[in-house]
């Protein structure tokens, strides 16, 4: 990387670090964690602090690229240097793979699936695909079917709620306040918000799907921690030794998600083994990243598929897409698929965006 000027990557508001670029080279700091509180914050200006010190970097040269959500505490101090590069979240998930193999100029199909990021829109994404290269940019080619998020951040730390905007699109779904699926009064209460568009957010969320799939096989609680229900949810499929795949097919530039949920809850009616049922679940899930991943290949002439965000860190879904895949994969290996690498992503972009107007 040819970069004439330094470069500082301020990373997520979630599992942050942040990435100095001096003379070309990337250095990526310490896990700072989430800057949701006090200390946090402090610990994230200090690092700067100590890096741009550590190499001596003038402030009035700096480049400071910041994740594009206008409300990020990180994005709020991307004016300390020079200029500020705003960078969308999930190409800089993309990125941050290909800045790792150095591979500047290599086209690519880029697949991006997480629980949340700031889109070009302004809606919740998380399950998109681009095209393109670091040094062209990334377009966004396709991307999972969109649901309505009632309640915002809160969907996230409840799967019933986060469900609700998922399952509101199936044609006749049953009764989930009934057996098997016990849904709480909070789904019900999910339902109210968005049958009335109150506090309903769009999204594109590949990690809520997962969500939904593990309210649907017995995940009705509260989360405790990130990704618990999607952890959940995959330790329950490596029980499984189901061999089907619950359709998950592309339709126009979407991955429509009602057939995949319809097939789950027809067998959790019919009393299939959970385990099974969250092994074909995973399964129809890779099937269908291979397939529209496949068909943006043969569309755009590339043979290489970069796969990063949280979704990811999956080690099973990522095994079900190696067994059927017919193009090259690149996933993250030096920096993690979730927020932890967005820095490293942030610094490639920026660098070649001020290329760009040299």
């Amino acid at each position: 990387m040819d970069v004439q000027r330094p470069i500082l990557a301020l990373g997520a508001d979630l599992k942050n670090t942040i990435t100095l670029v001096v003379d070309g080279q990337a250095f990526t700091s310490q896990h700072i964690g989430d800057l949701d509180d006090y200390e946090s914050q402090q610990s994230f200006r200090q690092t700067i602090a100590d890096l741009t010190s550590m190499y001596d970097i003038d402030m009035a040269e700096l480049l400071v690229a910041h994740d594009a959500h206008p409300e990020y505490f990180s994005t709020s101090l991307a004016g300390i240097g020079a200029r500020p590069i705003p960078v969308q979240h999930h190409r800089a998930h993309v990125a941050s793979v290909i800045a790792e193999r150095q591979s500047w100029r290599q086209r690519v199909v880029g697949v991006s699936f997480d629980g949340t990021g700031y889109g070009d829109d302004g809606t919740i994404w998380g399950g998109e695909f681009f095209v393109g290269s670091v040094a062209e940019g990334f377009t966004r080619a396709l991307h999972l079917r969109t649901a309505q998020l009632a309640g915002g951040d809160a969907a996230a730390r409840c799967p019933v709620q986060a469900a609700a905007g998922f399952l509101l699109q199936l044609d006749g779904p049953p009764d989930l306040s009934a057996a098997p699926f016990h849904f709480p009064n909070r789904y019900s209460r999910a339902l109210q918000l968005l049958r009335k568009r109150v506090r309903t957010f769009e999204t594109t969320s590949v990690g809520r799907l997962f969500d939904t799939a593990a309210a649907l096989l017995g995940f009705t609680r509260e989360i405790t921690f990130e990704g618990q229900a999607a952890i959940w949810l995959e330790h329950l499929a490596r029980r499984g030794y189901s061999t089907d795949a619950y359709p998950f097919p592309l339709a126009g530039d979407e991955l429509d998600f009602r057939p995949l949920l319809a097939a789950l809850i027809d067998e959790r009616l019919r009393g299939v083994d959970v385990s099974d049922i969250a092994r074909a679940f995973h399964r129809g899930v890779a099937r269908g990243i291979v397939r529209a991943a496949s068909a943006l290949c043969e569309a755009y002439a590339l043979d290489t598929v970069v796969l990063s965000g949280g979704v990811f860190q999956n080690q099973l879904l990522l095994a079900e897409i190696a067994a059927v895949a017919t193009f090259r994969v690149w996933t993250n290996a030096a920096v993690p698929p979730n927020d932890g690498g967005i820095s490293l992503g942030q610094a490639a972009i920026a660098a070649f965006e001020e290329d760009r107007h040299a």
